[in-house]
């Protein structure tokens, strides 16, 4: 994954900023509510103050754990999850300290290393279950694709018109770069441009050539625009299949798997199954 796309995920725009800041106060309201860890000895409003400052220290620290996490995954090729408890366990430290600093102060020197060892547990456990949350919130967002705004299709249509023209000069452009370049200049170069084909991991993508796979930040409308110079089908929403990598096929029922060559199956939208069949495919 690029440098831009990680970035672009640690800062959000305005918008989702507020909604996971408001997620965060809700979660502090709750967990004040709960009292758990021995805190219910404390007051309400001593409680809810704590775990604010828990919440909003934890989010500055765990924000960018699932960005970083996705990162390790795709220049690794450890698993998602893997990644992702990775970085929950290295985000702890910090968040560790915000939690012993804001419970015992100016005690914290004095604090000893097995009651610091057990805080640091907890945060884990807590800050998993945030890590979590944060990435059911980004499956479960809407996310558009391939849509085109009427600006954009007024465009279009003003374009059509000039060039059905014949009072008007025609301009002759230079050639298109390669739209393919979009994808592979997200990828380490160790893994080359044979694209075998593309799966959906939340709202990133996970490339896979014949030399290993990548995740980058891409849609895969956008992706499969991009690679319509291969031949290739996006033969359902969450894939993008070369055709090259097909090795056969296998059906239950109604429904039919495109066996890779990779030993992966793939599922095929019913929509697209008629297409497929009429291209050869099956």
């Amino acid at each position: 994954m690029n440098g831009t796309g990680i970035l672009a995920d640690i800062l959000p725009d305005r918008g989702r900023l507020a909604r996971e800041i408001a997620l965060m106060g809700a979660a502090a309201l709750a967990m004040a509510l709960l009292a758990p860890f021995g805190m219910d000895a404390m007051s309400f409003g001593a409680r809810l103050f704590v775990w604010l400052v828990f919440a909003i220290g934890g989010y500055l620290c765990f924000r960018p754990v699932v960005a970083g996490g996705i990162a390790l995954s795709g220049h690794t090729g450890l698993p998602l999850w893997l990644g992702l408890a990775l970085a929950t366990v290295l985000a702890s430290f910090p968040t560790t300290l915000i939690v012993a600093g804001t419970l015992y102060g100016w005690q914290l020197g004095e604090m000893r290393l097995d009651r610091l060892a057990a805080l640091y547990t907890n945060v884990v456990v807590v800050g998993g279950l945030f890590t979590a949350l944060q990435v059911l919130l980004r499956r479960n967002s809407p996310v558009a694709e391939e849509s085109v705004s009427p600006c954009d299709r007024d465009r279009g249509t003003a374009h059509a018109d000039m060039e059905a023209s014949p009072s008007l000069p025609v301009r002759e452009e230079a050639p298109s770069p390669d739209p393919a370049r979009l994808i592979f200049d997200k990828l380490p170069p160790a893994l080359g441009e044979n694209v075998l084909y593309l799966e959906n991991e939340d709202h990133y993508l996970r490339v896979h050539t014949d030399r290993g796979d990548a995740l980058i930040l891409m849609r895969m409308g956008d992706a499969a625009e991009a690679l319509r110079g291969i031949d290739g089908a996006r033969v359902h929403r969450g894939w993008w299949v070369a055709r090259r990598a097909v090795s056969g096929t296998t059906r239950q029922g109604r429904a039919i798997r495109l066996q890779l060559v990779d030993g992966r199956e793939v599922p095929v939208a019913r929509s697209m199954v008629e297409e497929l069949r009429l291209a050869g495919w099956f």
